[in-house]
């Protein structure tokens, strides 16, 4: 507890030391709860209506025709990779402590999963794999503790008490069987 409290002391800016609360900010919770790439209810009749930005003054989702109401405050833009929301680093680095999130390439930039990265097939795993410190998965190199945004934030508030509607559990792994029962066909 000591010693990963320690890690998140030395990467955090010096306005987030004072309280363990005060590193992660209200509005990453509202943004991980936030459902995104949906029609925007404001505009149902425009072209490129998808939901795929976020507000961080008013805490809520919108879409590019939003935006003029929005001009002036901090916004993030959210994109789709592999079916998974991500963010660009470089912009969330600006308002969040990014450290210890393993990076993704896409597009020439580096990309941060919001929720719990997926993982479609079992893969081989070897003495050398580097997991995610929360949820397991494999991970791309040691320098990375977390898998994505929301497994950083489950790691900062694992000892208190406080419900940040994070819903990650480590999933149990089922062996699947390559066939099923073997049925005969019927003789007639």
């Amino acid at each position: 507890m000591r010693n990963s409290l320690a890690f998140h002391r030395l990467h955090a800016p010096k306005t987030q030391q004072r309280s363990k609360s005060g590193v992660v900010p209200p509005w990453v919770i509202v943004m991980y709860n936030s459902v995104f790439f949906n029609n925007c209810v404001h505009h149902p009749n425009e072209k490129k209506k998808e939901v795929d930005k976020f507000c961080i003054d008013c805490l809520q989702s919108f879409c590019s025709h939003c935006l003029p109401s929005h001009a002036f405050h901090k916004h993030i833009k959210i994109r789709r990779y592999i079916y998974s929301d991500v963010i660009n680093r470089q912009d969330l680095c600006k308002l969040f402590n990014c450290s210890g999130i393993q990076a993704y390439h896409t597009n020439k930039a580096k990309v941060l999963f919001l929720k719990q990265r997926t993982q479609s097939h079992q893969q081989q795993s070897s003495s050398r794999d580097y997991k995610c410190s929360i949820c397991g998965k494999t991970l791309q190199d040691n320098t990375s503790l977390y898998c994505s945004i929301a497994c950083k934030v489950s790691n900062i508030y694992r000892d208190e008490e406080i419900y940040v509607g994070l819903p990650l559990t480590k999933k149990p792994r089922l062996r699947r069987t390559r066939k099923g029962v073997p049925l005969r066909s019927p003789m007639f």
